[in-house]
Order: C-alpha cells, then sequence, then structure tokens
C-alpha cells in the first residue's frame, strides 16, 4: 500500500518551519544563553525531520519500482558535501593560526574522521559534549551529521529486502525496533553516557520514529481539525518544556529524549494548514531560516569556537548576538550560493559530483592525516612566541597519561565498580593491616587518591572513584549505593572516608539551572551560588557512612578553569592569575559546605580552599611544572606538590583514628604507572 502522497510526498512548507524551529535553540544552546541550556535537543528534532521525509521518498520509490541506490546517494551527496566541505576549509586557515599543536592535531583528526562518515566515534572518544573544551572544538558539531549518514548507509538497503513485506508487519517491525532503541539508550545514557550520546545505536530510533511517520501516514491524514490543533500543540510544547528545562546534567538521550522526539512526532503528523502550529511555521520568515538551517547549522560551530580560541572566552552577550547575526549572512550566503547551485543536476551532473565528492575527501583525508604528523603546518603559532612562552608551551603540551589511578598494589587501589573480587581483596586487606582509608568522589577523588597515595605510610588504602559521579543527585551507574552497603555488611572496614567532588556540581546560576565546566569559563560568566538541594543532599548521604567510620569531607578546591593557551600567551614566569569573581565564588561555596556541615553529627568538613590558598601564578605553573591538567584537575606534578599540604591537614583529621603518617618530605620512591 503506498503512503498518501498529499502529506508525505508534497511539499509542506511547516516541515521547514520546523527546522527552523530546531536549528535555533541549538545555536543559542552553544553561544551559551541559560535560558535555552536544553537547546541541543534540536538536533533530535533534525533526526526525526530527516528519518520522515527520507522514508517518504524510499518507501514510494521502492513501491513504484523507480528506486536507485545511486540515485539515493547522489540527493545526499548533493544535500550535504558541498556546504560541509566549504565549512571545513574555511576552518583550516584559522585553526593553523590560532590553535595550539596538540590541538591543531585534534582539528585535523576530525576532518579525517568527517571524511569516513566517523565523526561520532571521533568525538565519542576525545570530547565530552558539555565540557569547556568541546566549546573550542571548531567540527564537533559534525557528529550529528555522522550518525544520520550511518544510518543511511543500512536503511535503505533494510527497506529493499523487506519491500515485499506486508506494511503492517513492517510498520510492527519497526515499533519494536523504536522500542528496543528507547531501552537501550536509557541503559547506556547510565552506564556509558558518552557513547549513548555520539553513537547510532541510540540515536537510531530517533530517524526510525521519523520513518514510522511515514510508513503510517494514511492512518493520521484525515484527523479532524480540532484534533490536529490540540496534538501539534502538545507537540510544540513538549519541544519548548525540553529546550528550556533541559540542561548538561540531564540524563540524555534516552527517555527523557521522549520529549523532543515524540514533540517532533506530534508536529510532523498533525500540524497543517488548518492549525494554528502549522500556520506559524509556514510563515516566510521562519520557513527561511529553515531553508538554510543546515548552513547555519553548520556555520554557527566554527565562528564560535574561534571567537573563544581567539580572545580566550572573554565574549559577552552582545559579542555572541553578533557572532549569531554572522552566522545566519554566511549561512545565507551559502544556501544560496552553495546548497541550491549543486542540487541542480544540469549544472552539476552525477558524475561530477561523486567524482569532486571523492576526490575532495581523499584529499582531505590523506592531507590531514599526513599533516598531523609533520610539524612544519605548526609552526605559526610557535613562531609568534618568546622563550618563557615556548617553555609554557612545552609544559601545556607535555604528553601526560589522561587521569587514572597510580597505584595498583595490593592493599593501595582504586576501583570504579565494587565487585565481588574487589570486596574479598579488600577484606584480606583489612586482616593483615586492620581498618583502612577510603577514599570517595570523582575524578577529582581521584586526584586526591593518587596525592595521598603517594604521601602517606598507611599500606591499606582503597579509592572508590568514578569519573563524573557524584552523591545527589542519585546516579545508578555510580558507586555510592554500593559504598554504603559495602560499609553496612563489614562496618570495621576503614577508619576514615574522606570523600571529595568537583566543586562545580554544587553551583548553580541565580536562576536556579546546573553549572557545567564549559560555564565556568566563560569570563562574562558570573554570578554562580551554592546548590543549597545538592549540599543537603550530600551531607545527609555522608551521614549515613558515619555510623560506621569517621567521614571527613574534604572541601572542592578553586578550579582555575583557565585555558591552556592562557598559560601559554602570559608565559610560565608569569603565569596568569584565577579570576576573582571565580575564586569568590568557590570561596562563597567552601563558607556554605563548611556553615551547613555544622548541622550534621559527625561529619569533618575540611576546607581545601583555605589549606591550599590557590589564587593563581606560580601556584598553577612555574617554569618546571604545569600543576593543573586542564580547567579544575590536577596534573602529577601537582598531586605531589598538592598532596603534601593535604596531606598535613587530613592528618590532624585522623589522627585520633589512624596511624601515624609518614613526613610529607618522605614520599613513596617509586609511582607504579598503570598506562
Amino acid at each position: 500500500m503506498q503512503p498518501t502522497h498529499d502529506r508525505t510526498i508534497a511539499y509542506r512548507p511547516e516541515i521547514d518551519g520546523l527546522r527552523a524551529v530546531a536549528v535555533v535553540p541549538v545555536i543559542f544552546f552553544h553561544a551559551g544563553f541559560e535560558a535555552m541550556a536544553g537547546g541541543f535537543v534540536g538536533v533530535d528534532i533534525f533526526f526525526v525531520i530527516s528519518g520522515y521525509l527520507i522514508t517518504s521518498i524510499l518507501y514510494s520509490e521502492i513501491q513504484n519500482g523507480g528506486f536507485s541506490l545511486a540515485r539515493f546517494y547522489e540527493r545526499r551527496v548533493r544535500r550535504l558535501y558541498p556546504a560541509l566541505t566549504l565549512v571545513t576549509l574555511f576552518c583550516i586557515p584559522f585553526a593553523w593560526w590560532w590553535m595550539l599543536p596538540s590541538e591543531f592535531r585534534e582539528f585535523l583528526y576530525s576532518i579525517a574522521a568527517i571524511q569516513l562518515f566517523a565523526s561520532n566515534i571521533y568525538f565519542w572518544w576525545d570530547t565530552d559534549y558539555f565540557s569547556t573544551g568541546a566549546e573550542l572544538t571548531p567540527l564537533l558539531h559534525t557528529w550529528s551529521l555522522a550518525v544520520e549518514e550511518q544510518f543511511y548507509l543500512f536503511f535503505p538497503l533494510g527497506l529493499l529486502l523487506v519491500r515485499q513485506l506486508d506494511k503492517r508487519l513492517l510498520i510492527a517491525g519497526i515499533v519494536l525496533a523504536i522500542a528496543a532503541g528507547i531501552l537501550l539508550a536509557t541503559r547506556l545514557t547510565v552506564t556509558h553516557p558518552s557513547a549513548s550520546f555520539y553513537l547510532l545505536p541510540s540515536r537510531a530510533w530517533e530517524l526510525l520514529t521519523g520513518a514510522l511517520l511515514a510508513l503510517t501516514a494514511q492512518y493520521w491524514s484525515s484527523t479532524t481539525r480540532w484534533l490536529s490543533e490540540t496534538l501539534s500543540l502538545a507537540g510544540l510544547a513538549l519541544i519548548v518544556i525540553a529546550v528550556f528545562t533541559f540542561d548538561a546534567q540531564t540524563p540524555f538521550p534516552g527517555i527523557y529524549a521522549l520529549a523532543p522526539v515524540m514533540g517532533t512526532a506530534l508536529i510532523i503528523g498533525f500540524a497543517d494548514h488548518r492549525t494554528g502550529v502549522g500556520k506559524l511555521l509556514a510563515l516566510p520568515p521562519v520557513v527561511l531560516i529553515g531553508l538554510m538551517s543546515y548552513s547555519a547549522y553548520l556555520w554557527h560551530q566554527p565562528l564560535f569556537a574561534f571567537a573563544r580560541i581567539r580572545t580566550l572566552n572573554n565574549l559577552d552577550t552582545v559579542d555572541f548576538l553578533g557572532l549569531i547575526v554572522l552566522t545566519f549572512v554566511l549561512a545565507y550566503l551559502s544556501w544560496r550560493y552553495v546548497e541550491s547551485p549543486f542540487r541542480e543536476r544540469r549544472k552539476f551532473p552525477r558524475k561530477t559530483i561523486f567524482a569532486g565528492a571523492l576526490a575532495f575527501s581523499a584529499t582531505l583525508f590523506m592531507g590531514t592525516v599526513f599533516a598531523s604528523f609533520y610539524p612544519a603546518p605548526i609552526q605559526m603559532h610557535e613562531r609568534k612566541l618568546t622563550g618563557d612562552q615556548l617553555r609554557a608551551l612545552e609544559l601545556v603540551e607535555s604528553n601526560e597519561p589522561k587521569q587514572t589511578p597510580r597505584f595498583d598494589e595490593p592493599c593501595n587501589f582504586a576501583r570504579e565498580l565494587i565487585t565481588p573480587s574487589t570486596t574479598d581483596r579488600i577484606l584480606k586487606c583489612r586482616q593483615t593491616h586492620g581498618p583502612g582509608l577510603a577514599i570517595l568522589g570523582d575524578s577529582h577523588g581521584m586526584n586526591v587518591f593518587n596525592a595521598l597515595s603517594v604521601n602517606m605510610d598507611d599500606q591499606f588504602i582503597v579509592g572508590f572513584l568514578q569519573n563524573g559521579c557524584i552523591p545527589y543527585p542519585h546516579q545508578d551507574r555510580c558507586q555510592y549505593q554500593g559504598f554504603r552497603e559495602l560499609l553496612q555488611q563489614h562496618p570495621d572496614l576503614f577508619h576514615t572516608v574522606i570523600f571529595n567532588e568537583a566543586g562545580f556540581y554544587l553551583l548553580q546560576t541565580p536562576e536556579g539551572r546546573t553549572v557545567s565546566r564549559a560555564a565556568l569559563s566563560e569570563q562574562s560568566h558570573t554570578g554562580f551560588v551554592p546548590n543549597e538541594r545538592y549540599i543537603d543532599g550530600t551531607l545527609q548521604y555522608l551521614q549515613q557512612l558515619e555510623q560506621y567510620s569517621r567521614v571527613v569531607w574534604l572541601g572542592p578546591w578553586t578550579e582555575p578553569h583557565i585555558l591552556p593557551r592562557e598559560y601559554v600567551l602570559h608565559g610560565c614566569e608569569s603565569p596568569p592569575e584565577i579570576r576573582k569573581p571565580l575564586r569568590d565564588t568557590f570561596e562563597q561555596l567552601d563558607d556554605r559546605i563548611a556553615d551547613t556541615a555544622q548541622t550534621y553529627k559527625g561529619i569533618d568538613y575540611r576546607s581545601s580552599i583555605k589549606t591550599l590558598n590557590l589564587s593563581g601564578g606560580h601556584q598553577l605553573m612555574d617554569c618546571q611544572n604545569l600543576y593543573f591538567r586542564d580547567g579544575d584537575h590536577w596534573t602529577i606534578a601537582g598531586e605531589l606538590r598538592f598532596g603534601k599540604v593535604l596531606r598535613e591537614e587530613l592528618g590532624r583529621a585522623m589522627d585520633e583514628h589512624t596511624t601515624p603518617l609518614a613526613s610529607a618530605d618522605a614520599p613513596r620512591a617509586a609511582v607504579p604507572d598503570n598506562k
């Protein structure tokens, strides 16, 4: 049975208007506008639209016997490749001129990955979408294009294979695939959040939702006006709620992605010329934005990233509004003079399109891979540097391994999850050494574990550490519930539990939104305040541990959030200071936690801020060492330096409950390297 042509094949201006609804929130999200902290859901809207439109065409052509795989991929190349190549080429000189050598190499790798339709896989390995580094990555947004292209490598072939299948069975199969995709995405968002965000298996269901709409058009194409009005308004409401209430802490995708996906589906299904939503989306200015939405999507991220790189993240609202205007100017030009002409077969025949795309892709791939191993292309930045700046560059570019626990001795080790074998190992250590010391926390806690392990005489130290994990709000993938159960079952395992987590998790904006590393790195962003609910929730969790062990909350340290290039520009002889508003924010947080902790029995709060007294300068870098490897984590040199100071403070906290600590000047002779 054929899809209903007037709803799936005929041009619908409201669909182009819906593209505008997708692209505008994405742009404002990447510009850092707090009101649209959930603007990243615009990508999900694009996925549903793409699945709907392409399936409408594919299924009709297949059923009519007019489908051609070559023609399908020709349309994809015409639609995507010219503008993408233009933006990629535009980025290269600015990256060569302004980026640090390691950043430029990563940029080259991203170009190579784009040519293989694999940039989502590359960024999954390399970049947290909500991190500071993401804002400085010019081609990060191409991950979504890779997801689509991977999907369309298989989906047309799948439809061809089942072309003889009864349509109702095909629909039932897609429904099951969507349900399975939602379950998979929800699970992966808990266990492997970055993979869930970037990779096709947890995103395919969104494209399949659009495909389901195309295949079921006959069932919803004749709804009454009042029902269409109601459902299209509900769809718009779901999208608006997602854009304005979601943020970087929202577990996504997964169950939360249902809001923008279902909202988009309702608009596609029921917003037409009879409804208010359909009329709104069909307004000429909205349609125009939708028509150039692909180009706008391509241009915005490089413009924002290079502006941030050039100004050291010192951009304000006016700057971003200007960049947004520039985005749409460039989008119009590339839509008008690049996208549109390349869709005309008379100007660019199929052979020209395929040959040109293949030649450009091969050249970009081989050229960028070669350049990444050859030093000449990165010399432009270095030629502008003086002696102490070159030394700072050398320190910033030093190839230090990513953060891991650096000890794995019989009774001095760290784990993310508590398994039966881990429990057995801990119990044996308890029998040998008596009660031990537990370090509990996130990646900052891992810094503390490494720092204390190298500065202490205690032979029984165990870290329960997991990146991005905090005790409140509860996260299923995190170790806190398991650690509490371990203490309940074996209440004499540890004489002291030291807890540490990143401070930015405990901050919020004055409007009540959670704070991200990226927001803290923006020099124009100030006014963050303690999140009272998160502080109380964390203390309530720690108090549950107090009945089994002494609990010390080692407070968050002042997080510099200084970009690597800022160290380089200042030079190692006069390193940058931490911005005063940022210092004030963390001091206010520290005071608030200390005051609140006094109301909780048995919680000993120790201030890292007062102990370390970080303000910047040579506390962050000197011409021998860099002490912070990114905006907030210590390097190995930082762990050695700050660990000696923390050992004295924590030693006073544990003197009555543990054996004497070794001298801070007598660290362990060897540091096992678990690279």
